[in-house]
């Protein structure tokens, strides 16, 4: 496509880069808290999304703690899966929800285009898990994928990568039966009964002696499901995916368009009616101070700072962000919680208004800017009676740690767009055409890496409870980034509040006995 027919195509930038982004900080204009919440042209906007404050908190700016103005049993600091679940969990209890956001669902975020839904990430829950069981509690059946992931290299479509397909890819044969070679010795190692061993060790130890194409496919993969290549993944838990496929794992896969953020939306939906006033957006916490009988949260919202006295407090975010606003956080698990990385993930989504692809759900392309992409109705797109009014492509874009700061401006973003654009219309011929739309929606570290050490070592010194400080989302369980681990551990939370709120014994032996490492 000419650049000058590209012009005319929209681009839509959402989503905000949070706290603890190590970028240089020269690229992020201070301001004092007197200045914050202004229209400065020098503040970072996208779209009206703003980061400015979460940038101080990452700066170490210390902002004002009034004295608290309100008390509740609980807080519930962030508004994405794991805060949602949470309050869903404690219904009938006082508690606040604090979401620096606008809207809720965090990473698992549903938009739409002309009534139709799609994702901006988080792209499905498995038959059975806890993401599944919380979604039909609710109302919401997720419909099973059921196709196995093809692959599009070299001009080619292969469907059914790494069974049916294997020895189909475009590679010469010496390459083929190195893939064919890999799938043998991964499904005759007993992973589950070496776990602790193999998360030591890099993921990238075990191409020793094949083909670079194989090693390759898993790069692209492993950034899309766990932030991180092959050399930065858990051995264990780059087997234990592969062994999961080529077993067929990936049967298990369930989800209706919008990805899991139609799990946030049906909780919104569901929490609204009764609990609106307690579940607070544009409500930024800058810090959680732990005291004897009590937590107090000091938040930005509306132009000032109010503090909250809460009896218990569940820190639903990442842990990047957790270490920079509770206060006086043991030396080693403040350690640990910066220790864990994250990856910056852009997603983009490609709307047509005509069919351009409907073969296969998850598509995985390597040497490409993105890693795969995902037919967004695909699990309704046969239901009696359903059109499909737009095809949409939801392109996973996961970056390299030194790239985050392409995420802070528009033209950044736009430009990371158009590159992934121009990239899909050369995968097959038949995809030289142009969207009516690109959106992308970026964010600065939705997803923590699977590193070796993270699962079994890392992540438990980061997510033991304090007193009164209960430490939950995703990156407290494990071993890779999962919707059904942030509700799983937002379940624990729930019920470990109520054994603070009854001042009964046991509560930090409840997390402590969650948070084991498990093999399966």
């Amino acid at each position: 496509m000419s650049q000058s027919r590209r012009d005319f195509i929209k681009f839509v930038v959402a989503g905000s880069v949070a706290s603890g982004c190590p970028v240089d900080t020269a690229l992020i204009p201070f301001q004092d808290s007197a200045a914050i919440g202004s229209k400065s042209a020098n503040a970072p906007r996208v779209e009206g999304e703003h980061f400015e404050i979460c940038h101080q908190v990452r700066d170490g700016h210390q902002f004002d703690r009034p004295s608290s103005t309100a008390r509740v049993d609980i807080v519930i600091v962030g508004g994405g899966i794991a805060g949602l679940s949470a309050a869903y969990f404690l219904r009938g209890k006082d508690w606040l929800l604090l979401e620096k956001e606008d809207h809720f669902g965090g990473n698992a975020y549903q938009e739409e285009f002309d009534g139709q839904p799609f994702a901006t990430g988080s792209a499905y829950a498995y038959r059975g898990d806890e993401g599944d069981q919380l979604a039909a509690e609710i109302g919401v059946k997720l419909p099973l994928v059921n196709m196995p992931d093809p692959t599009l290299v070299n001009k080619t479509y292969v469907p059914d990568t790494w069974k049916a397909g294997i020895t189909q890819l475009p590679y010469p044969k010496e390459v083929l039966a190195s893939f064919v070679r890999f799938r043998e010795e991964v499904l005759k190692m007993k992973i589950s009964e070496r776990m602790t061993e193999l998360d030591a060790l890099p993921f990238s130890n075990f191409f020793a002696g094949h083909a670079p194409e194989v090693q390759q496919w898993w790069d692209i993969f492993g950034p899309s499901n766990w932030g991180a290549t092959s050399k930065d993944t858990s051995a264990f838990v780059g087997l234990y995916n592969a062994n999961d496929i080529f077993t067929g794992g990936d049967g298990k896969r369930a989800i209706l368009p919008g990805g899991l953020g139609c799990i946030t939306h049906k909780l919104v939906e569901v929490l609204q009616p009764k609990y609106k006033d307690r579940m607070l957006g544009d409500a930024t916490v800058v810090a959680v101070v732990q005291e004897k009988n009590a937590v107090n949260v000091t938040y930005f919202r509306d132009g000032k700072l109010s503090t909250v006295s809460a009896k218990a407090v569940l820190m639903c975010t990442q842990k990047h962000i957790t270490s920079r606003i509770v206060i006086s956080l043991p030396s080693e698990q403040s350690t640990a919680m910066r220790r864990t990385r994250y990856a910056p993930y852009p997603v983009v989504n490609l709307i047509f208004d005509k069919p351009v692809y409907n073969r296969g759900y998850d598509n995985w392309c390597p040497g490409n800017s993105f890693t795969d992409f995902i037919v967004a109705d695909w699990t309704v797109r046969n239901n009696p009676g359903y059109k499909q009014k737009n095809n949409i492509l939801s392109f996973y874009a996961p970056l390299r740690e030194e790239q985050r700061a392409t995420l802070l401006t528009e033209e950044g973003c736009k430009i990371f767009a158009a590159r992934v654009l121009t990239d899909f219309q050369k995968v097959l011929p038949e995809f030289s055409v142009e969207p009516v739309e690109v959106r992308i929606y970026r964010r600065g570290h939705p997803m923590f890496m699977s590193t070796p050490g993270q699962y079994t070592t890392n992540r438990i010194a980061a997510a033991h409870p304090m007193d009164r400080i209960f430490f939950g989302n995703a990156d407290s369980g494990g071993p890779e980034s999962l919707t059904s681990e942030a509700v799983r551990l937002s379940q624990v939370g729930a019920e470990w509040a109520n054994f603070i709120l009854a001042g009964k014994p046991g509560a930090k032996e409840l997390v402590e006995k969650a948070l084991v490492s498990v093999a399966d």
